[in-house]
C-alpha cells in the first residue's frame, strides 16, 4: 500500500473525499469511482469500503436535502435494482474477505476501466432497454458495491438506456445508494470485513463541502453537458485506478 504518515494521510484523504463529493453531487454517481482506488491503496480494502459507505451516505443525504425542488427518483427502478442487488452484495462481501490486497486493487482498476469501455461503446446509441436488464445490473452492482464499493457503473450503464432525464437519473442513483446502505453494512458485518478509518468524522465534513461545490456546478451546466460529464468522470476514474496500482 502507499505509505503516508498520519497527518499526510488525513490531508490527502480529506482532499480526495471533497473532490469525490463534488463529483457525486454533480452526476449522482462517481464518489466511489474516484475514491475507491486510492483509498484501497492507502488504508486497505475493508477500511476503504466502510469509509466510502459512511462519507458517501452523508453526501447523498445532503444532495437530496438541498434540492431546489422535491427529489423525483424513479421508484420502480430503485426498488427493482435494490432487490436484485441483495444476492450480489452477499457474494461481494465474500469476495472482499477472500481477495488479497493486490488482487482487490486489480479488481477495482479492471471494474472502472470496463465501465469506461462500455460507456464509450454505447454513448451514441439511444436505445431504450427492457426492465429485464435490471436483473444483471442489480446483481453486478450489488457484488461490486460490497467488494469494491464500485456499485455505480452497472446501474449507470443500465439507467442511461432507460431514457431518464438528468435530474431523475441523479435522484434515482442517489436514492438507490441510500436504500442499499443498510443491506451493504449487514453483508459486510456478516462477512467480518467491516472496519472503519479512525478519522472518518473529518471525512464527512469533506464530503459535505464537496457536495456544495458539486451542486453549484450541476445547476450551472448539468443539464446541457450531462453525457459529457458522465463519460469524463468515468475516464478520470480509470486513470486514477491505474495510477493507484502504479504507486503501490
Amino acid at each position: 500500500m502507499i505509505d503516508l504518515d498520519g497527518g499526510q494521510l488525513l490531508i490527502a484523504l480529506f482532499v480526495l473525499i471533497l473532490v469525490s463529493g463534488a463529483v457525486q453531487s454533480l452526476s449522482g454517481f462517481g464518489f466511489a469511482l474516484l475514491s475507491a482506488p486510492l483509498l484501497a491503496a492507502t488504508i486497505g480494502g475493508p477500511q476503504a469500503i466502510s469509509t466510502i459507505l459512511i462519507t458517501g451516505t452523508a453526501c447523498d443525504i445532503a444532495i437530496l436535502a438541498m434540492r431546489r425542488s422535491v427529489p423525483r427518483p424513479d421508484a420502480r427502478e430503485v426498488l427493482t435494482l435494490a432487490a436484485w442487488s441483495v444476492p450480489g452484495m452477499v457474494a461481494g462481501a465474500w469476495l472482499l474477505a477472500a481477495l488479497p490486497a493486490v488482487g482487490l486493487q486489480i479488481f477495482v482498476a479492471a471494474t472502472v476501466i470496463a465501465a469506461v469501455l462500455l460507456r464509450l461503446r454505447t454513448r451514441e446509441r439511444q436505445d431504450i432497454v427492457s426492465t429485464r436488464w435490471a436483473i444483471p445490473a442489480g446483481l453486478l452492482s450489488g457484488a461490486f458495491s460490497t467488494s469494491t464499493s464500485l456499485g455505480g457503473p452497472p446501474t449507470v450503464y443500465y439507467l442511461v438506456h432507460r431514457g431518464l432525464p438528468p435530474h431523475t437519473m441523479r435522484d434515482t442513483l442517489v436514492t438507490l445508494s441510500l436504500v442499499r446502505l443498510p443491506l451493504s453494512v449487514i453483508a459486510l458485518l456478516v462477512a467480518g470485513v467491516w472496519e472503519t478509518y479512525e478519522y472518518w468524522p473529518a471525512l464527512i465534513i469533506a464530503a459535505l463541502l464537496g457536495q456544495l461545490v458539486g451542486t453549484q456546478a450541476f445547476h450551472r451546466f448539468g443539464h446541457s453537458r450531462y453525457e459529457h460529464i458522465v463519460l469524463g468522470l468515468l475516464t478520470v476514474a480509470a486513470l486514477v485506478s491505474v495510477a493507484a496500482l502504479a504507486l503501490r
